[in-house]
């Protein structure tokens, strides 16, 4: 184990909107990165190795000192254990990059739980859509092998037969690989080399866990509520301690190049995983105030409740499904729609993706015996409009990404390690997320989901519904306990 000494002003004012400075829920000492008290702010950094780390399973014991800071992360490593040469390519998925390797975390002290992710991974997929585009290119990329950033595009016309024309085909978009297509031609000829319309792009080697295999992932992205409030560890009769459930199966951690037919198997490096604790630190005089002042301190804390089921929209297509929720103040509905039981390690997704299997829809939540919406939604574009305006910010999609007939097409003419993005990638982030706008408790008649089919696939998919609720954790006398708001 090893300790830094630092003093900062902030570790990252990205983490949190500076709105949540204004939150007089949470006490200003344990707010992320908000200036009040970043004058005498000190940051002790250490490397916590983990008591237990199998290929199933991590769990970090965290010191009882100072106030753990939202930014802290885990780093960890893959290795490989096919024998597969590096040849036999193969990559993260683009949409959540290593925290496919992550199915569910636990925060808790004691017995008690503080926060936990249930099917953290395909969560992710869609959380990781509002990251910034530039921030997933430059950053995210390297961190945590998140490759979903995209760009428009300029491809020449060449007629299917490899002679360019001098001319252009009208922009589309395609996967920013942070490279640009190249094509080979034959010498003094203007013939493509491939004799085809197509330039194949590969995926930097940060997606390629043969090139590189070490990731980090930041506290505050795998519990939601550490964006918004900090932990004071030394007010903590008992250790905080984090727990990691590591995805087993290795056909729904990676993906595969077009051109292979087996893909590669790479599993946790079990002596590889390290907690970075950043503990925060104000002046003696300052913590031991706080503590006394606060000997029954309350916290607001948020939890996505997760609600699964399997369903098919052409023998159901009128379908309605009690949520749950009774005596909960819910914030937000999130919807995801994928095939959790079939092997996709054959595309740039791999099984974190969202695709509701029909040609159109409604959509309609009732709380309270009384409809969210006088009219359901049923517009693609409202949908998607929607969903941004529930999470408060912009989402890092193409309208294509949400809706095959939306937007500017994907190009099949720059494939991504051999996939054309034209065929495989456009409709396939249909996340749906609605709010609750009447801001009220729910009845004990719970949420009441109502979907309505046209055209629905004869398949089975699975239904992921997260519902975000609000709770209020108490500390007192170095004890939790929570109470649902």
């Amino acid at each position: 184990m090893s300790n830094i000494g630092q003093s900062v002003k902030s570790l990252n004012p990205s983490a949190v909107p500076s709105k949540q400075c204004l939150d007089s829920s949470v006490p200003d000492i344990l707010k992320p990165n908000c200036k009040s008290f970043q004058e005498t702010q000190g940051v002790e950094t250490s490397l916590l190795d983990p008591v237990v780390s199998r290929k199933d399973y991590i769990r970090f014991t965290l010191d009882k000192k100072g106030i753990l800071h939202s930014n802290s992360k885990i780093k960890f490593s893959l290795k490989n254990v096919s024998g597969t040469d590096p040849t036999n390519a193969g990559f993260l998925p683009t949409t959540t990059g290593a925290k496919s390797f992550i199915s569910k975390c636990v925060l808790r002290c004691g017995n008690q739980i503080l926060d936990q992710t249930e099917s953290f991974n395909l969560l992710s997929s869609y959380k990781n859509l509002f990251i910034d585009n530039e921030q997933v290119l430059r950053k995210e990329s390297i961190k945590s092998g998140l490759m979903s950033a995209y760009r428009p595009i300029k491809f020449p016309f060449m007629d299917n037969s490899g002679v360019a024309d001098g001319t252009e085909k009208p922009s589309e978009m395609t996967y920013d690989t942070g490279k640009e297509f190249s094509l080979d031609f034959t010498a003094n000829t203007g013939t493509s080399t491939s004799a085809t319309d197509k330039a194949d792009t590969k995926l930097p080697d940060v997606a390629n866990p043969f090139n590189l295999s070490d990731y980090v992932i930041d506290l505050h992205d795998m519990f939601n509520s550490l964006r918004f409030t900090q932990i004071p560890l030394y007010m903590c009769a008992e250790p905080v301690v984090i727990e990691l459930f590591m995805e087993t199966d290795s056909t729904k951690t990676l993906c595969k190049d077009e051109s292979v037919t087996t893909a590669p198997v790479f599993e946790l490096d079990v002596d590889s995983p390290v907690l970075i604790a950043d503990y925060i630190y104000y002046d003696a005089e300052t913590m031991a105030e706080f503590q006394n002042k606060n000997q029954m301190l309350q916290l607001p804390f948020r939890e996505n409740k997760l609600i699964t089921t399997t369903v098919n929209y052409d023998s159901n297509p009128n379908f309605v499904r009690n949520l749950g929720g009774a005596q909960k103040q819910i914030n937000t509905i999130t919807i995801l729609h994928s095939e959790t039981t079939a092997t996709h390690n054959d595309s740039l997704y791999n099984r974190y993706y969202s695709e509701l299997p029909a040609d159109s829809y409604d959509i309609n939540v009732k709380i309270n015996d009384r409809f969210l919406y006088p009219i359901s939604l049923e517009n693609p574009s409202e949908i998607y409009s929607t969903t941004f305006r529930s999470e408060g910010l912009p989402m890092n999609i193409t309208a294509r990404d949400f809706k095959d007939t939306l937007g500017v097409d994907f190009t099949d003419n720059n494939l991504i390690n051999g996939y054309d993005q034209d065929d495989t990638l456009e409709g396939l982030k249909h996340f749906i997320c609605l709010r609750n706008i009447t801001a009220e408790r729910i009845s004990n008649r719970g949420i009441e989901l109502n979907i309505n089919t046209t055209g629905g696939a004869d398949s089975d998919v699975q239904q992921l519904v997260y519902l975000e609720m609000s709770k209020t954790l108490v500390l007192k006398n170095g004890r939790w306990s929570e109470v649902y708001g």
